[in-house]
């Protein structure tokens, strides 16, 4: 038997072999020559299913030929499996003829019946006539040799090694005997009938392994295509502004509705339809987005290859502008937050200048920070593409409007109570409803003059925040008709130290 990895059916048929083999040393009894037509009719029916497998692999080579016509590899095997079928075909037919010629030679089978047993199933003289005397033991065995030479050399010489084939003709070790005697010298009618539907099985089984290696050969790593759908890819985006080109890339997609690919994008899986993956995502960012494509497929040889692509899309606002003219303001000293894009382009596509200010970019989506000095009472930014002016924004110079003066909680001049006096222990600089958040005045400096009311004013000098303790004693003792006032405010602000121009003044109620 032939060493290596065999297929389940070949084990039992080697098997059988073994049991054919073992019994032509036992007295032949009418159980034995039972035993050897049972064996016979065991093999006829396993080479029927080895035929059924190796017409399924003929079919499979001859539609991926005739499905791809034009691939010189599938016209290749397509013709080498012709020849492996004709040779294979010959070989079974040849040893066929030789079981007839035997049986018919021995007074054919009981009844007529070609089912039932040989009618001199225990002859042992005719075939060995036939075999030894004849020399048609050598004719035979020179027929098994040149099939598998024939059959092996349709494949390259490297995969020939591949094949695990039983069709040998070796003489027996240890003995004077030749491979002729071995099998057809003493032995039965029956067991050699047999012994010829075993060769015709490893005929087809030799067959079946060259057929599966040209069919691997011919898909290790061809991915089926059955789809062709058309594709328009856009190369600018899909929003372009007027004077500008519209560019895109129209050609056949080719898909394969069989394959398990995973796709994923940026990581997350897609659903796979049909091979193809919907990729679907809400704009959340102005300008170019970017994203990366991956695509992992098994070929027919199970081996698994991965295809990667980067893609982009543009994300543009609404084009509908709504703002409000007269407020188009820049305050002096601050970091004015400003935001340019151009519908249909990516911000790094977009020249941004500034006349009157100076502008600095912050991130890589089109944010910018805008500081002014005041020796401007205009700032304008302008917007560009590849040299083409797309739009100009203008914005006027302001200061940054003066805080409140504010002694403890309260804000406003006029009468108050002897219990907010009290309680008031620092001197504030609030800048109320300003439209950017965070900006902050700290006092630096203020004077609290106290005029009871009877006798000399009094002046409390301070500096931060915190109440002095003599402008702390003078609130402790303030009465009805007495009168405060918080004035000579100095406050730092985001452009350094500036005056209050606005006073606090306060009565102190009856």
């Amino acid at each position: 038997m032939a060493g290596g990895k065999v297929s389940t059916r070949q084990k039992m048929i080697n098997m059988m072999y073994l049991v054919l083999t073992a019994l032509l040393a036992l007295n032949v009894s009418a159980e034995i020559l039972k035993s050897f037509h049972m064996v016979e009719i065991s093999m006829d029916r396993a080479g029927m299913n080895i035929d059924k497998k190796n017409d399924g692999t003929m079919a499979a080579i001859a539609k991926y030929h005739k499905d791809i016509p034009t691939d010189p590899t599938g016209t290749d095997v397509f013709n080498k499996s012709l020849q492996v079928k004709k040779i294979a075909d010959e070989g079974v037919a040849y040893f066929a003829d030789l079981k007839e010629q035997l049986i018919t030679t021995a007074g054919g089978r009981k009844d007529g019946n070609p089912e039932n047993e040989i009618a001199q199933a225990s002859n042992i003289e005719l075939h060995a006539n036939l075999m030894i005397n004849q020399g048609k033991g050598a004719e035979v065995k020179a027929k098994i040799n040149e099939l598998r030479e024939k059959l092996l050399a349709i494949l390259p010489k490297e995969k020939q090694s591949l094949i695990k084939s039983d069709l040998t003709t070796e003489d027996p070790k240890n003995s004077n005997k030749t491979w002729e005697s071995e099998m057809f010298e003493h032995t039965p009618l029956a067991a050699v009938v047999a012994l010829m539907s075993k060769t015709q099985n490893d005929i087809k089984n030799t067959e079946a392994q060259i057929l599966d290696e040209l069919k691997s050969s011919l898909t290790a790593n061809v991915m089926i295509i059955d789809q062709l759908t058309p594709q328009i890819i856009p190369v600018n985006g899909t929003n372009i502004t007027l004077g500008n080109k519209y560019q895109a890339e129209i050609f056949l997609a080719a898909s394969s509705s069989r394959s398990e690919a995973s796709i994923t994008v940026n990581g997350t899986p897609l659903k796979n339809e049909s091979g193809i993956g919907k990729y679907e995502v809400t704009a959340g960012r102005e300008g170019e987005n970017k994203f990366k494509a991956v695509i992992t497929t098994t070929n027919s040889s199970g081996k698994k290859e991965t295809y990667e692509k980067e893609g982009s899309f543009f994300v543009v606002a609404p084009l509908a502008v709504i703002s409000a003219t007269k407020m188009n303001v820049v305050y002096i000293g601050l970091e004015n937050p400003i935001s340019v894009s151009v519908p249909g382009f990516s911000a790094n596509k977009v020249d941004v200048k500034c006349v009157g200010g100076n502008l600095k970019k912050v991130g890589s989506g089109g944010e910018y920070m805008l500081e002014v000095d005041g020796s401007n009472r205009t700032v304008s930014i302008s917007a560009s593409v590849e040299g083409k002016l797309m739009g100009t924004k203008e914005y006027r110079v302001r200061q940054i409007p003066k805080p409140t003066p504010m002694l403890g909680s309260i804000e406003q001049s006029g009468s108050v109570s002897m219990g907010q006096l009290k309680s008031a222990n620092f001197v504030l600089t609030a800048l109320k409803d300003f439209a950017f958040e965070g900006v902050k005045f700290t006092p630096i400096s203020w004077n609290l003059v106290y005029q009871p009311k009877t006798g000399q004013a009094q002046v409390a000098n301070g500096s931060g925040e915190q109440l002095s303790p003599e402008a702390k004693r003078f609130l402790n003792a303030a009465k009805p008709g007495d009168r405060f006032i918080l004035m000579n405010i100095k406050a730092k602000g985001p452009a350094g130290a500036v005056p209050i121009p606005s006073s606090l003044a306060l009565e102190v109620r009856q």
